[in-house]
């Protein structure tokens, strides 16, 4: 459905701290980071760079990088970004393919054209018209926007082999292209690599299908005229193809490894950035020339977009952009780097005096962020590898992050150069689910055979180190399904654990729920769990489940489809379920207040779900006193400040919300 929707920009100002607070949910104090990229582009001017992030649109000025608008946060998730030839309008697609139009100067959405599936967005070069298209399906659409006026020009259907994605539009619309799934790629007899459909836009009519492929396509695009279009793939090849024909024209190699992203300048020539590991190289490609090389932090999630005409480049790392730029009268270049915009967060921790809050980000390293100015930082003289960590504070007031190699855990102090130790967990690769004891001698990590190993920190007289100083004390075997989530009594010596999926003794998904004790490795009983057989529930029932210990050690909650469960820490008996309101049916991350009176939930994301709820529930009477909407998807952990006033969330939208909750309490 088309309509005019009018819809205001929040005014802001430039100064970073004040960004914390641009248009937080009611409830929030401040937001830190800016949430994950899902997409970015260049005006065509050169005036503006614009972030389309998981909690909504964010416009910077360039070449400051100065933050000059947010927008589009009532659902955020934006997926595509698209500036007009005039650089006067811009256009957003949120990952469940809303589409707006924004009027950049008057700071307003002047058109919104529903929802049409995740799709690419794209002016044509008279910035008369608009396509998005969504061929995440057997009969997929493409769809032509007046972007002035808002009224449907086209709508054409066309036949895909199904989860075509992503997709490229032709500079002039006539054209549609998009990459298909590998799996049905091999249903179709295409041993190697990926290949790309392509289709006009008027007519729906399939044109070319191009294989051949050595390698999987990680971007392609049209030349100017488009008669041709550029696929660079994962491992340093680029291949030029003829459209109409499908022949290969011709291929570009020695770039190593690299993962390639083509570009044609708007004479035609082809540039690429290639990207590896550590190392961006930019080169003319049928020159064979470098044009730069710079570092970066990056990996496989990079988001590379070019400027129209090439003199810039934006890359993206999980926790920073950087934006190279070449001068246009000579050929040097500048290197700029814009902060905050960062990745799911698996830990959240304050330190002892609160004036720091650490978080242990995905596929990255520990963030630091100072709570008064709201500004994030990296710890000082820090090393850690770029791999997930989670973050924990010491008894001696050391702030500790744990990161996962394999089969090895390393335990670092965060901000020194070299981890404490290095723990094994036999052959046995680990997991996710991990806890850490709060009398900190003890740390738990569940691994790939259902099986929880504990480490114990014991110095002694004789240890040289603590390095030494840790050792394996047992391994915790029993489980059948993936473990979850790991929770110590504040003691240290019972554990509990709770699974999710489908059992290897039985076809029926499940949960399973156990409370063991530590000291002599054992079982003490398992923890009465729920089994729908709804199907709903089975679609749902490998998803995460949250558990955790009371601080007086006495309740364990557990989280399951449509209810949170509290237990008796003793002899495991239920004690109260807590029924779930429709949108919090999916309970996976739990937190007790310090005084241990409040149980904060946090859920899953659920279809149709604008932004997801934070729960604080009160433990005696299963009272639900406030409830919090502000993650546009799962929120993943939180932290209580000692008084229990400030409840933080962090969430996988790559955003940290600061929660008061006086007026609750």
């Amino acid at each position: 459905m088309e309509n005019e929707k009018i819809q205001a920009a929040t005014s802001l100002s430039p100064n970073d701290s004040d960004v914390a607070t641009w248009a937080l949910p009611e409830g929030a104090i401040a937001r830190l980071g800016r949430g994950s990229v899902g997409s970015m582009a260049f005006s065509p001017d050169g005036q503006y760079f614009a972030v389309g992030s998981w909690i909504g649109l964010w416009l910077y000025e360039l070449p400051t990088l100065t933050p000059i608008a947010l927008w589009d946060t009532e659902r955020g998730m934006t997926s595509g970004v698209s500036f007009s030839p005039d650089g006067s309008q811009i256009v957003t697609a949120t990952s469940g393919g809303n589409v707006k139009v924004w009027d950049i100067e008057r700071g307003i959405c002047t058109i919104e054209m529903g929802d049409h599936g995740k799709q690419e967005i794209s002016f044509s070069r008279d910035g008369q018209h608009l396509a998005g298209a969504n061929c995440r399906m057997e009969k997929g659409k493409i769809y032509v926007w007046c972007p002035h006026t808002g009224p449907k020009v086209r709508e054409t259907e066309v036949h895909s082999p199904c989860d075509v994605y992503p997709l490229c539009f032709s500079p002039d619309l006539s054209l549609l292209a998009g990459k298909n799934n590998p799996q049905k790629n091999r249903r179709r007899n295409i041993a190697d690599g990926d290949s790309i459909t392509v289709w006009r836009v008027e007519t729906g009519e399939q044109i070319a299908d191009i294989t051949g492929h050595s390698e999987p396509v990680q971007k392609f695009c049209f030349s100017p005229c488009g008669q041709f279009l550029a696929a660079g793939g994962w491992h340093g090849a680029i291949h030029v193809w003829d459209v109409e024909s499908g022949q290969l024209e011709t291929t570009y190699t020695d770039y190593g490894e690299s993962q390639m992203y083509p570009h044609f300048l708007p004479g035609g020539e082809l540039i690429t950035a290639a990207v590896s590991e550590r190392k961006v190289e930019i080169w003319y490609v049928e020159k064979g020339e470098k044009l730069d090389e710079f570092e970066h932090r990056g990996n496989n999630n990079n988001t590379v977009r070019f400027s129209e005409n090439g003199t810039q480049l934006a890359i993206s790392s999980e926790s920073d952009i950087q934006i190279w730029t070449k001068d246009s009268n000579s050929d040097a270049h500048t290197l700029s780097t814009l902060h905050g915009h960062i990745p799911t967060m698996d830990t959240l921790v304050f330190s002892s005096d609160e004036k720091t809050l650490a978080a242990g980000l995905w596929n990255d390293n520990v963030l630091l962020w100072d709570i008064a100015s709201k500004r994030s930082y990296r710890p000082e003289g820090e090393k850690l590898p770029g791999t997930s960590h989670h973050v924990y504070l010491s008894t001696s007031e050391k702030l500790l992050s744990t990161c996962r190699d394999g089969n090895l855990l390393k335990v670092w102090e965060v901000g020194k150069r070299e981890p404490i130790t290095e723990l094994t967990a036999a052959e046995a690769k680990l997991m996710r689910a991990e806890a850490f004891a709060p009398t900190q001698h003890r740390l738990a990590r569940a691994d790939t055979e259902h099986n929880i190993h504990i480490w114990e920190y014991t110095p002694t007289a004789e240890s040289e180190s603590e390095d030494s100083a840790w050792k394996k004390h047992t391994t915790l075997i029993g489980h059948t399904m993936y473990i979850t989530g790991l929770a110590f009594s504040p003691d240290g010596k019972r554990l509990a654990s709770i699974t999710a999926g489908i059992p290897d003794t039985a076809k029926a998904p499940e949960r399973d729920a156990r409370l063991w004790d530590v000291d002599v490795g054992e079982e003490i009983t398992k923890l009465a769990t729920k089994f729908s057989d709804s199907k709903l529930y089975r679609s749902l029932a490998v998803n995460i489940a949250g558990i955790a210990f009371s601080p007086r050690g006495d309740i364990i909650a557990g989280g399951q489809f449509g209810e949170i469960i509290l237990w008796d820490a003793t002899d495991g008996k239920v004690l109260m379920r807590i029924p779930q309101p429709k949108e919090s049916r999916r309970p996976i991350t739990l937190r007790f207040s310090p005084c241990g009176q409040y149980l904060a939930s946090g859920s899953w994301w659920q279809t149709r779900l604008q932004k997801v709820p934070i729960r604080l529930w009160e433990v005696a009477t299963g009272k639900n006193i406030a409830t919090f909407w502000g993650h546009t998807t799962d929120v993943q952990c939180f932290a209580f400040s000692q008084d229990g006033i400030l409840l933080a969330s962090g969430g996988h939208d790559g955003a940290i919300y600061l929660w008061d909750l006086e007026p609750y309490l």
